[in-house]
């Protein structure tokens, strides 16, 4: 059994890996219509809610349609200290009455999408958005801000996802060098220096350790408190 639960709000997302990759014979059950129209209005009002959600919905049937990377999106997402579940959690804390209903909307709209079926949502002005699940992974974390990006970021340097969830150097990089903003060249200049920090980071896990499993410790991240402070001051001061 495989449990997403992602603390800070009553959202929690179960599936269990070994259910077989296809749509459940009987679908979990919608929210009521007035709740899903609210839910679905919030997301056409608030990009960040739809990010959220939308993240949560690919976790949930990513995770029946690839069991072997069960949680993996959950684990990328904490690399990359990514605002997962704020944008609900405003919601439901000025809105209490649609927590369940959330909870629902994301576990039947998982159960009713077949495998490799794109996800489609409310978007801005009665328009929606039509996401591909696995371009999302491909792309995540740079994913969560740009659902419907379609090439995956220079600094992944063609990992794939299991991979960069699993590389502890990301939680620096990113912590230090986070996602979001809309001005494309710091995005560009930010996604550089991930790459910079990353490798130094690597290379300071080799020399300690030797290898690149577990998580990091004190003796890398004194290695790496230098390096990090050149390569967020080498930025300009609007990207930093």
């Amino acid at each position: 059994m495989v449990v997403l639960l992602l603390a800070g709000t009553g959202v929690a997302l179960l599936w269990n890996a070994t259910h077989a990759p296809s749509p459940p014979a009987v679908a979990f059950p919608a929210p009521a219509a007035e709740a899903q129209a609210r839910i679905e209005h919030h997301m056409a009002a608030d990009k960040a809610f739809r990010d959220d959600l939308l993240f949560l919905l690919v976790a949930t049937l990513r995770d029946r349609c690839e069991p072997a990377q069960a949680g993996v999106l959950a684990r990328m997402a904490n690399r990359a200290s990514l605002p997962v579940l704020a944008a609900v959690s405003t919601v439901t804390t000025q809105d209490a009455s649609l927590d369940r209903p959330i909870y629902q909307y994301i576990q039947h709209r998982a159960d009713a999408t077949g495998c490799g079926q794109p996800l489609r949502l409310p978007a801005g002005d009665g328009g929606s958005i039509e996401v591909d699940i696995e371009q999302y992974a491909r792309t995540f974390p740079d994913s969560y801000f740009d659902p419907q990006r379609s090439s995956a970021p220079r600094d992944f340097g063609g990992r794939p996802l299991p991979e960069r969830a699993g590389n502890a150097c990301n939680s620096v990089v990113y912590s230090v060098l986070p996602l979001g903003g809309g001005d494309w060249r710091c995005s560009t200049l930010r996604s550089n220096a991930r790459a910079r920090v990353r490798a130094l980071c690597e290379d300071a896990m080799q020399r300690q350790h030797g290898h690149l499993r577990g998580e990091l410790d004190a003796e890398v991240g004194q290695a790496m408190q230098e390096p990090i402070v050149q390569a967020v001051a080498a930025l300009p001061a609007e990207c930093r």
